[in-house]
């Protein structure tokens, strides 16, 4: 809108008032109030270059700036605890915090194995004298199947109206065995009016499905034990103080404000300290993580239901989280005050000081435009090799795992992986020995199968 005002011995004139909205508009296309000059300088252009510099700069820094202990867990405070005691001299209160850090470490490994012990021991003991054998692929692609690819554990053709689970598979021929026992005159009668079905897997993709979601849980797991081993490998190899004095806040004589005047944070630790952290700790939770991805494929490719996969899958997680578990219902609100206290180790990878700005404007910047064909073949590689890496060793991890499974329980027959034959098992006695090194301590076992592939009919 505008107004006009008339003034004696001069022309009227005519006072424009730009609205917002119109004002935004010569902001986005580059026009001043004279149509000519550019709202946005050539400074505040290269404000915000060097801010998109920094920006790419920190993110590329992110994953190599510190190391630290593991917050919230018994891992984390079985290597903070002796460390701070150490540093000042084993007193008291401090040596009694390592000690029950130890304590809660080992029970939660010893818990977190036995765990394992027992899924592996159902499916490798228990299920063997349930008369089971290994699921492999029976039931998978029965579309698809002829008579000659599609015989089920039984010896039949498998149909998706006679395909059930185990438990109703085994009661069903339970059943069947028990009329022809009572009645032998009528087997062949018997034999031919009760149809016990086929056992097998009722979706295939379900069960794939499932073991990636439970892979994927598994890989926040493994990074705390990359960050563990780079914090044993970064730490300077001589015994340093694990906190100090913060000089920052004003000394004060309340006896509830002295936890904010001390810093604790990551420092040097002698090589005879990372040698007990590399056989105490990390070890341990490395073998741990590794198996619970073993136990927790090999007990989710055994599994036929829907149903069950999905909510079996949800519950193997609970495992991951036992050493978060423990630290918070049986680990002292000290223990947790200085894990949330400690303060990672800055690193320095590059090795250099500050740089230029210019510099800083070249190396993020410029070098990052997509203007030829090597910047694009820069970028796919930052997207395969860096940003999609999770993904990649979720993959990998998936492959090795059910190819395993698949090596281990079952072989080729008649276009399509079916069960190994069975071998009953002289003794329930199972140990840790034959969980974790089965190679060495294998479970002992009839000659004899008790089950075996069956041919299909003619």
């Amino acid at each position: 809108m505008s107004f006009s005002r008339e003034d004696t011995g001069r022309p009227v004139r005519e006072l424009t008032v730009e609205s917002n909205a119109e004002r935004e508009a010569k902001l986005r296309s580059g026009e001043g109030g004279d149509g000519e000059t550019p709202l946005i300088d050539e400074a505040a252009e290269e404000d915000v270059k060097l801010a998109g510099a920094k920006l790419v700069g920190g993110l590329l820094a992110m994953e190599h700036n510190e190391v630290g202990v593991e917050r919230n867990s018994v891992y984390g405070a079985a290597v903070l605890a002796p460390q701070l005691a150490r540093s000042l001299g084993w007193p008291r209160e401090l040596t009694a915090l390592t000690i029950t850090s130890y304590i809660y470490l080992f029970l939660c490994v010893i818990i977190h194995g036995w765990l394992l012990v027992f899924i592996d021991k159902e499916e490798r003991i228990m299920d063997k004298f349930s008369g089971q054998m290994f699921l492999c692929d029976f039931g998978a692609r029965m579309d698809s199947c002829d008579n000659s690819d599609c015989t089920g554990p039984g010896g039949t053709k498998m149909t998706p109206p006679r395909l059930y689970s185990w438990a109703q598979w085994a009661t069903r021929n339970f059943v069947r065995d028990s009329l022809t026992a009572l009645f032998p005159d009528r087997k062949d009668e018997i034999m031919a009016q009760v149809d016990p079905g086929e056992y097998g897997v009722e979706s295939y993709m379900c069960r794939l499905v499932c073991c990636i979601l439970f892979v994927i849980s598994i890989v926040p797991e493994m990074k705390l034990c990359v960050h563990m081993a780079k914090l044993l490998w970064y730490v300077p190899p001589v015994n340093q103080a694990w906190l100090c004095l913060n000089k920052d806040i004003a000394q004060l004589g309340n006896p509830n404000t002295w936890l904010e005047e001390v810093r604790v944070q990551v420092a040097g630790m002698s090589r005879l300290w990372k040698f007990v952290n590399f056989t105490v700790v990390f070890l341990p939770k490395c073998i741990l993580v590794l198996y619970t991805a073993k136990a927790g494929v090999s007990f989710l490719m055994e599994t036929a239901g829907v149903d069950d996969i999905i909510v079996n899958s949800v519950a193997l997680s609970f495992l991951l989280g036992l050493d978060e578990l423990m630290t918070a219902a049986l680990m002292g609100e000290e223990a947790c005050k200085l894990l949330e206290m400690c303060e990672g180790l800055e690193l320095d990878h590059a090795g250099e000081g500050a740089l230029d700005e210019d510099v800083i404007v070249s190396r993020f910047a410029d070098d990052q435009r997509l203007s030829t064909c090597e910047s694009w073949l820069k970028a796919l590689v930052n997207i395969l090799y860096y940003k999609l890496y999770n993904m990649v060793i979720v993959l990998l991890i998936l492959g090795f795992m059910v190819g395993n499974y698949y090596y281990t329980n079952c072989e080729w027959h008649h276009g399509r992986l079916v069960s190994k034959a069975m071998y009953l098992p002289k003794s329930t006695d199972f140990t840790v020995l034959n969980a974790f090194f089965r190679r060495f301590f294998p479970v002992e076992h009839e000659e004899e199968p008790y089950w075996k592939m069956p041919e299909p009919a003619e």
